[in-house]
């Protein structure tokens, strides 16, 4: 693995667990056991590792996420799947990056808002289209309005000011979240398929 990739991939382990305002220079120097001149050859300060951190990471993220989309799973196992994968890229970090983004780099936060908002449109839109030919979501349901819904809510949950992490844990309530969601607009086959789902995956 080149230098670059280890910085990117370091950098984004301790933005995640310390926070992106926290985490200085030094910081991410010392725990590659690299000198700081080392760093500043390959990024010219923090503004540029954090956009470039981003980029990478969400280029990662993006790839097996398409990846599971394509995949074109059972409906309900599909969202299980990917809440899973987003754990495993995000660890035990209870601020969204999101919102950190949005409070320190506005401009990255909003180019990476919208291309999230394209991509989650056209993946719970195939997922909606497969879950009501199945008859497991509601035949009547305003697809467009649902996943308006479903991303400004996941979005939502991410805001610290609004569930502090000290009180309210990101992934329990992410959980518990999307099976709110799901029961909401599932028939009555389709909330016993889910509840096998949930068996499953221990939920």
């Amino acid at each position: 693995m080149e230098i670059k990739e280890k910085i990117l991939l370091k950098a984004n382990e301790l933005f995640l667990r310390n926070g992106i305002k926290d985490t200085t220079m030094d910081n991410i120097a010392k725990a590659l056991g690299i000198s700081k001149k080392t760093l500043y050859a390959h990024f010219e300060g923090k503004d540029h590792l954090v956009y470039e951190t981003v980029k990478h990471f969400y280029g990662l993220l993006k790839s097996k996420l398409d990846e599971i989309c394509q995949m074109e799973l059972d409906p309900y196992e599909e969202f299980f799947v990917i809440r899973r994968i987003m754990r495993e890229f995000l660890g035990n970090a209870q601020i969204s990056p999101q919102y950190q983004l949005k409070k320190y780099y506005p401009d990255l936060a909003e180019e990476l808002e919208q291309k999230k908002f394209e991509n989650i449109m056209n993946c719970l839109g195939r997922n909606l289209a497969r879950g009501i030919e199945k008859g497991y979501y509601k035949k009547n349901l305003d697809t467009e309005f649902i996943k308006r819904l479903y991303f400004g809510n996941s979005m939502l949950l991410g805001n610290p000011e609004l569930f502090p992490p000290e009180k309210f844990d990101r992934y329990r309530m992410s959980n518990a979240f999307m099976k709110f969601f799901l029961h909401g607009i599932s028939t009555k086959a389709g909330r016993k398929r889910l509840k096998e789902i949930e068996k499953k995956y221990g939920l």
